[in-house]
C-alpha cells in the first residue's frame, strides 16, 4: 500500500525480475491488477520488473466518493507517479495500458510529459487518441459511457448479474475459469457510486496525438469489439512510428486470450524501446 498524492491509499503489486527493466501494467476498467496473473507467472516476469498498481476506485485500493477525486487527468496522472515513486521508479519507464489503462497512461503522459515515458504499449485501446474525423460518432459514444455511469445500479443483484458478465464480453473465447474468476470479483471491487463519480473523467486525447513522439505499439484481437482493428489502425496510421498488431481470433482481453504472444511481443518493444531512450534497469 502507497499514499496517492492526496493521501488516498493505493494497492500496487510487484513481480518479476527486481534488477531488470520497469514494465508499468495498468488494467481496465472495473477491473484490478490481479487480471495480469499470466504475465506475473510468465516470460515477462523472467526479464522485466513488472509494476501494477490498482487505480483510485478500483481492485484494494481506496475509493472516494466525490466526483472532484476522479475527474480529469489529474488524480489518474497522480496515482501513477506515486506508484513508481514508492518503488523508486525515477527514470522513464515502458507502460502497458489495456484498455481504460490505456487512457490513464495518456492523463500521465498528459500531465508528467513524455520524458517520463520509454514506449507506450496500448492493448485493446486508443487511449481516447482517436478524432472526431476519424469517428465521427465519438462524441456521442463519450456521451452514452457517460451517461451509462450516472445510471450504475446500486443495488447487489444487479452488480453480481453484471459481474458474472464481465468475463464474456471481454474476451471472443471463454477465458480461463481463474483469469475470469478475477474478473468477475474486480468488477464487483467497483462500487457503483465510483461508476457515477466517474463520469466527469477525461475521454478525449486527441490533443495528444500530434505531439506524443514516443514509441508506440497498439495490440488488438481481431475479435475486439472496444476498439476494433480498424479504428485502431486509421490512429496509428497518423502516429508517426506507430506499430499494430493484431491477435486472430482474440477479443478484449489479449494479454489473458493469448498471454505468451502478448508477453513476447511486449518484450520485444520494450526491448526496442529501452535501447532507444537509453534507458538502463532500474
Amino acid at each position: 500500500m502507497v499514499a496517492a498524492a492526496d493521501g488516498l491509499p493505493l494497492c500496487v503489486a510487484e513481480a518479476g525480475n527486481p534488477q531488470g527493466p520497469v514494465l508499468l501494467l495498468l488494467h481496465g476498467f472495473g477491473q484490478s491488477h490481479a487480471v495480469f496473473t499470466r504475465q506475473f507467472s510468465g516470460e515477462l516476469a523472467r526479464e522485466f520488473r513488472l509494476i501494477a498498481p490498482d487505480m483510485r476506485g478500483h481492485g484494494c485500493s481506496g475509493k472516494p466518493w466525490t466526483e472532484a477525486a476522479y475527474a480529469g487527468p489529474g488524480p489518474w496522472a497522480g496515482d501513477i507517479a506515486a506508484s513508481l515513486r514508492a518503488f523508486g521508479v525515477e527514470r522513464p519507464v515502458v507502460i502497458v495500458g489495456w484498455s481504460a489503462g490505456g487512457y490513464w497512461a495518456l492523463d500521465y503522459l498528459r500531465v508528467q510529459g513524455a520524458a517520463t515515458v520509454a514506449g507506450l504499449v496500448l492493448a485493446g485501446s486508443h487511449g481516447g487518441l482517436v478524432s472526431a474525423e476519424l469517428d465521427p460518432g465519438l462524441a456521442a459514444r463519450i456521451a452514452a459511457a457517460r451517461a451509462a455511469a450516472a445510471a450504475a445500479p446500486l443495488d447487489i443483484d444487479t452488480a453480481i448479474a453484471q459481474a458474472e458478465q464481465a468475463p464474456g464480453r471481454m474476451a471472443a473465447q471463454p477465458l480461463p475459469a481463474d483469469i475470469a474468476r478475477i474478473m468477475s470479483a474486480s468488477t464487483l471491487m467497483l462500487p457503483a457510486y465510483v461508476r457515477r463519480a466517474m463520469g466527469g473523467w477525461n475521454l478525449d486525447n486527441s490533443d495528444l496525438a500530434p505531439r506524443l513522439g514516443l514509441p508506440l505499439l497498439f495490440i488488438v484481437g481481431s475479435a475486439d469489439v472496444v476498439a476494433p482493428p480498424a479504428q485502431v489502425k486509421a490512429v496509428a496510421a497518423r502516429l508517426p512510428g506507430a506499430e499494430v498488431l493484431v491477435y486472430d481470433g482474440a477479443g478484449h482481453a489479449t494479454f489473458a486470450e493469448q498471454p505468451a504472444h502478448f508477453d513476447r511481443d511486449v518484450a520485444m518493444f520494450a526491448r526496442r524501446a529501452y535501447a532507444a531512450a537509453g534507458t538502463a534497469p532500474q
